[in-house]
């Protein structure tokens, strides 16, 4: 195109769209008229009235040297150096994935909730996490956007944080409350201090965070994505493990400790990982789970809350330490105060029965953050599964075949396992595996509301509870107990009414 003479911009626009059409580019109308603008200084909708405007050589020729890396195979994006996001125009290139509308929802979602707590709360600031940043479009959209928001963006690519941080550079007066950090996740924050303390004041930001936001690698190792994609775009940002979730699984796991009670937790995820996500994050005790569309219908954002009347995770990192070593820990559950010792432990469970003074040949059920750890003590048909997610979390205990042979304790087929409502309390079980879920109190005698009465009048050592971390503090809300329920058979058959109806208890129509 170069050497033509008098070259207007209507001349180039239609003979790049020629090229690209020819060269078999995708959408390539849309390629010709942004490279045009480009190399033109002209508005893409101008661009698109094919205007007689006279082109220099130095416009052609830097409209040739884009168009031959498009006609390459190279992103429209990266070509152009620069691409829209929200109300933003952030500089790409392959350091960074392309910022993509779909991503525009994930930070509208978080956006839009920072806004409401602001309102509601009163507050004048908001600290909030981008896990692996990228280019920094979430961060700073949402620095730009939140006015009360210091943001937090990590990514562990030095090459991405330098292209972050030249986008920060250019976002005015809301840069000084985005700070940038090199590290794996939650290990570029570790240590990190709020800066917006007084002088010599440090605080640590764990249990600090009122959002978490993210678009994580959620693509499967095995997965063949458009060329264009995966000749380009940084593979580390893209693939994520056998099945594409472990990024996710690492984020929706160790948010739990950073986020402030009621804080936000906000995750682009794979559109066929919604179902996967959703069970992931009520295993870990998360409420408000659920899962946003993207702009074309597609399970696309997981959204989740941290409880906010809950112990601190500092108190549930010692109790996991406790039942780590075999050790029992008393707490208040759903409804009276419980014993927890780790069910995989034989001699812990052992010990339950002694504080209890109870008999070792009767059962006791256990208590699983989700189905996940309960299919791998038993077995569970679709429809008792069926049954278990319309009642879990929550007041359902279901008797089922146990895997592995009888149990080498009270040497019984079968095994009870119940999901409990309390967040914190899956939170726990999904730390340290399923726990005994039995009442804290001598065997036969009333056990108390309070947890650290109860953890008193057990049959222990003197001062064996009173290390800290064995007694998680606070008051057992009484009520119903769960509805016991023999999911052995073809039938379920309730053994004990309690929270759940009996007239609820059945197995759905196949």
């Amino acid at each position: 195109m170069a050497g033509k003479d008098g070259l207007t911009l209507g001349d180039l626009y239609r003979g790049l769209r020629e090229q690209f059409a020819a060269g078999g580019v995708t959408e390539p109308e849309v390629s010709a008229r942004r490279i045009a603008a480009e190399a033109s200084g002209a508005s893409a909708a101008e661009v698109a009235l094919a205007p007689p405007t006279p082109m220099t050589l130095r416009m052609v020729a830097h409209a040739d040297a884009m168009a031959a890396r498009r006609l390459a195979g190279e992103p429209l994006q990266y070509v152009l150096g620069s691409w829209g996001f929200r109300r933003l125009d952030l500089a790409v290139d392959q350091r960074a994935l392309i910022p993509r509308p779909e991503t525009e929802v994930v930070a509208g979602i978080a956006i839009d909730w920072l806004k409401r707590t602001v309102r509601r709360r009163r507050i004048t600031e908001v600290h909030v996490a981008d896990l692996g940043t990228g280019c920094g479009a979430i961060a700073l959209s949402i620095a730009h956007e939140v006015p009360q928001a210091r943001v937090f963006a990590t990514d562990r690519s030095a090459d991405a944080l330098a292209l972050a941080g030249a986008n920060l550079a250019g976002l005015g007066s809301a840069a000084t409350r985005v700070s940038l950090h090199q590290g794996d996740w939650f290990d570029a924050l570790e240590g990190t201090p709020d800066p917006g303390l007084g002088e010599g004041e440090v605080t640590p930001l764990r249990e600090r965070l009122d959002a978490i936001v993210a678009n994580p690698p959620y693509v499967a190792n095995g997965d063949v994505l458009p060329a264009e994609i995966d000749r380009w775009e940084p593979k580390a940002a893209l693939y994520a493990g056998p099945d594409g979730l472990s990024a996710v699984r690492t984020i929706v796991r160790d948010a739990r400790g950073w986020l402030v009670p009621g804080g936000l937790l906000v995750l682009e995820i794979a559109s066929d990982h919604g179902s996967a996500v959703k069970v992931m994050a009520g295993a870990r005790g998360y409420e408000g789970v659920r899962i946003e569309p993207d702009l074309a219908g597609h399970d696309r954002v997981l959204v989740a809350v941290r409880p906010h009347d809950e112990p601190d995770a500092h108190v549930i990192d010692r109790a996991a330490d406790h039942l780590r070593a075999g050790e029992f820990v008393v707490a208040p559950t759903d409804t009276l105060c419980g014993i927890m010792a780790p069910y995989a432990d034989t001699d812990a469970v052992a010990r339950v029965c002694e504080a209890k003074e109870r008999p070792r040949s009767e059962p006791m059920p256990i208590l699983v953050s989700g189905l996940a750890q309960a299919d791998e003590l038993v077995e569970l048909s679709p429809a008792a599964r069926a049954l278990a997610q319309q009642h879990w979390p929550g007041g359902l205990t279901l008797v089922a075949k146990r895997r592995g042979g009888p149990d080498p304790l009270h040497g019984r087929e079968t095994l009870g396992v119940r999901a409990p409502a309390l967040g914190w309390l899956r939170w726990l079980i999904d730390e340290v595996g399923p726990v005994t879920g039995t009442s804290a109190n001598r065997h036969g005698a009333q056990t108390p509301a309070s947890a650290a009465e109860a953890a008193a009048g057990l049959a222990t050592r003197p001062g064996e509870m009173s290390r800290l971390g064995r007694v998680i503090h606070g008051q057992a809300p009484g009520g119903v107990a769960s509805t016991v329920v023999d999911v052995t058979g073809s039938h379920p058959v309730v053994l004990r009414v309690g929270a759940v109806p009996a007239e609820l208890v059945e197995f759905p129509l196949d």
